[in-house]
C-alpha cells in the first residue's frame, strides 16, 4: 500500500472519529447595524465537509463580494476538531431592516438573523471600530485597520494615514498595498514599516503598520480608497499533510470618505494648518562686544506639520549685520501624525556699543483643534553691547568749554608766563625735528624705487593711504577673528587690510596671491551668503591666514623705450 493512500485513510479516520462531537455550523455578522452603502461581513463556522453554501436566499437584498475560506485542525476534550470559517462580503441594497435567512450548508442550515441599514443622512451612523472588509475582521486569520488622523481637515492640512496588516498565521509572500487617492490630493509614504504583536479578540496578531501623509488640494468629499493585501498563507492542518501547505489569503479595507474643509476667511497668510507651533531659542546669549560675532539658534516645534509647510524662519537686529545660515529641519511620525523640528543658527555682528534688540519674527498658524488663528513668538531678547576695538570703540564725549574752570591755579598762570618767551625757540626745535625726519623717510624710499614706482603705478585717483595705527588695529583684530572663528569679522575685515582697501570679499579675494587663502575665502562666501559649511569654513581660514594674508605684489610700471609722439600737456 502506497504512502499517499495511507495518509488519506487515515485522515478519513480521524474524520470519522471526530464526525458525531462536531455537528456545529454557528454565524455571526461583524456588525448589526450599517450605513447604506457601506458592508458587512458575513462569517459561517461550520464542521460540514461542504465548503460553499447556498447564497441563492441573499441575492435579492445584497450584493454579494469577497467570499474567503479557511480551515483549521485542533484538538478539544473529546478528540480531534475540523471546522471551516466561510466569510461572505454583503453591500445592502436598500436600507431598512433586512432579514439574512437560514442557508443551507451541507445537512445543516444557519440561524437567521436581521441588519438594520440606515440610509445615508439619517439619525442613526453606524461607527465600526476597526476599517474592515471580507477577511478583515478580528475573528480571521488575516485584516486590515485604517486610523485617519482627522476625518474633517482643512484644505492643505498635513493628515496621518496609518494602515496596519494583522496575521495570525504565516505569511509566504504577498503584496500589501494603498492605493492613491483620486485627484485633488496626494498620498505619500513616510517613515519606514515597523512590526509588532498585538492580541485581539483573545487571538495573537503580527502587525504590520506603514503610515502615509495626505495633503487635501480642494474642499469637499475626499474618498480615499482602502488598502488591500493578497498573498499566500499557511494552510490547515490537512492541506500540510496532503498538499503544500499554502493556501491564498486576502484582506481588503473599505473606502474612508473625508470632508474637507476649506481655509477660513480668518486665517493668516502664510497658511499653516496645525495642531500646535512653538518658538524656543537655544541658549539665548547674555553680552555682546561690537564688532564681535555672537550665535543664537532658534527652533520651531510643529505638530502635525511636515517641513515643506514652514515659513522661513527670519530675525530682526536693529544696529547689527545678521548672516543666517540655512535652516535644518527633522521630520517624524508621531501619535499617528507628523510632526517636525526646525533648526536655524543666526550669527549676529553689533557695528556699536550700547543696547541692542532682537526680535524673533512670530509665525502665524490656525489651531485645527480649537478652529482659531494663533501666533508663536518668542520675547525680544536685549543685550548690552560693551565697547569693542578700533573702530568699535566707544566715541569719547566732547569736551564742554562752558564746562572747563575759568579760574586756573595761580602757580599754572605763573608757569606760562615763564614759558612764553622761550616759545618761539620751542616751536623751531620742533620744526627741524620734523624736517630731519621727512630727510630719512626721503631716503628710505628712494633706497627702495622699485616698490616706490608700483606703489604709484597702480594707485588710482581719489585711492587714500591708510593710516599705520588704523592699519596696524585692523590687523591685529583680524588676527584675533581668525583665531576665534569669527566668520562675519573675517568677512568685513579682509578687504579693508587690501591696499588700497576694496569694499567686498570678492575683490578682496582677486588681490590674494596664496591659493589655499583664495580658497578660504571661497568657502567663507559660501557658508555667509550660500549652503557651504561654516565649520569647514572656519577650520580653512584659521589654516589658510595663520600668518595673514598674502597680497599680490604690485609689478612697477615701466618707461616707454620711446618718447610718446604726442606727449601729453
Amino acid at each position: 500500500m502506497s504512502r499517499r493512500l495511507i495518509l488519506w485513510c487515515m485522515a478519513g479516520i480521524l474524520v470519522l472519529l471526530a464526525w458525531p462531537t462536531l455537528a456545529d455550523t454557528r454565524v455571526a455578522l461583524s456588525r448589526d447595524a450599517v450605513a447604506m452603502g457601506d458592508t458587512v461581513i458575513l462569517t459561517i463556522d461550520t464542521d460540514q465537509p461542504v465548503a460553499s453554501p447556498d447564497l441563492t436566499p441573499l441575492r435579492s437584498d445584497f450584493g454579494i463580494g469577497n467570499i474567503d475560506s479557511s480551515r483549521r485542525v485542533g484538538f478539544d476534550g473529546q478528540g480531534v476538531r475540523a471546522s471551516q470559517q466561510i466569510r461572505i462580503e454583503l453591500r445592502p441594497l436598500r436600507s431598512g431592516m433586512l432579514a439574512i435567512p437560514a442557508l443551507a450548508i451541507g445537512n445543516q442550515r444557519t440561524a437567521p438573523m436581521v441588519l438594520e441599514v440606515v440610509a445615508s443622512g439619517g439619525a442613526r451612523t453606524a461607527a465600526p471600530a476597526r476599517s474592515s472588509t471580507a477577511s478583515t475582521q478580528a475573528s480571521g486569520p488575516v485584516f486590515i485597520d485604517t486610523v485617519i488622523d482627522d476625518a474633517t481637515p482643512y484644505v492643505q492640512q498635513a493628515v496621518g494615514v496609518t494602515v496596519r496588516l494583522h496575521y495570525a498565521i504565516n505569511l509566504f509572500n504577498g503584496e500589501f498595498r494603498q492605493p492613491e487617492p483620486p485627484a485633488g490630493a496626494s498620498l505619500q509614504p513616510m517613515g519606514s514599516d515597523s512590526r509588532t504583536m498585538t492580541v485581539v479578540d483573545g487571538r495573537q496578531y503580527q502587525v504590520l503598520e506603514r503610515h502615509y501623509l495626505l495633503l487635501p488640494e480642494r474642499s469637499g468629499a475626499l474618498r480615499i480608497p482602502g488598502a488591500s493585501f493578497r498573498g499566500e498563507g499557511e494552510s490547515g492542518f490537512f492541506d500540510g499533510m496532503f498538499g503544500d501547505g499554502r493556501e491564498m489569503v486576502s484582506a481588503e479595507a473599505p473606502t474612508r470618505t473625508l470632508q474637507v474643509q476649506p481655509i477660513p476667511a480668518a486665517a493668516g497668510r502664510p497658511w499653516l494648518p496645525a495642531r500646535q507651533v512653538s518658538l524656543h531659542v537655544t541658549s539665548p546669549p547674555s553680552t555682546a562686544r561690537a564688532g564681535e560675532a555672537l550665535d543664537i539658534v532658534v527652533e520651531l516645534h510643529a505638530d502635525g506639520v511636515t517641513a515643506m509647510q514652514l515659513p522661513e524662519l527670519q530675525l530682526d537686529a536693529p544696529g547689527a549685520q545678521v548672516f543666517a545660515e540655512p535652516a535644518q529641519s527633522t521630520d517624524n511620525f508621531v501619535d499617528g501624525r507628523p510632526q517636525v523640528v526646525m533648526r536655524r543658527k543666526f550669527s549676529i555682528v553689533p557695528q556699536q556699543p550700547g543696547a541692542l534688540r532682537l526680535q524673533v519674527a512670530p509665525v502665524a498658524w490656525w489651531d485645527v483643534v480649537a478652529d482659531a488663528l494663533r501666533h508663536a513668538e518668542i520675547a525680544p531678547i536685549n543685550l548690552q553691547v560693551a565697547s569693542g576695538i578700533g573702530r568699535y570703540a566707544a566715541p569719547r564725549a566732547p569736551v564742554d568749554a562752558a564746562a572747563v574752570d575759568v579760574d586756573a591755579p595761580a602757580g599754572a598762570k605763573v608757569l606760562a608766563d615763564k614759558l612764553r618767551p622761550a616759545l618761539p625757540w620751542l616751536l623751531g626745535a620742533i620744526a627741524l625735528v620734523l624736517i630731519g625726519a621727512l630727510a630719512w623717510w626721503a631716503s628710505r624710499r628712494r633706497h627702495h624705487p622699485d616698490e616706490r614706482a608700483a606703489d604709484i603705478a597702480t594707485a588710482k585717483p581719489g585711492d587714500a593711504m591708510k593710516p599705520a595705527s588704523q592699519a596696524s588695529t585692523d590687523a591685529a583684530d583680524f588676527r584675533r577673528a581668525v583665531k576665534a572663528g569669527d566668520l562675519a569679522a573675517v568677512a568685513r575685515l579682509l578687504p579693508t587690510m587690501a591696499s588700497p582697501p576694496v569694499r567686498s570679499l570678492a575683490e578682496a579675494r582677486a588681490h590674494l596671491e596664496d591659493r589655499a587663502q583664495i580658497e578660504a575665502t571661497s568657502r567663507l562666501e559660501q557658508a555667509l551668503w550660500g549652503a557651504g559649511d561654516a565649520e569647514a569654513a572656519r577650520v580653512a581660514i584659521h589654516d589658510a591666514f595663520a600668518k595673514g594674508p598674502r597680497w599680490q605684489r604690485r609689478k612697477a610700471a615701466t618707461k616707454p623705450l620711446l618718447p610718446p609722439l604726442y606727449p601729453e600737456h
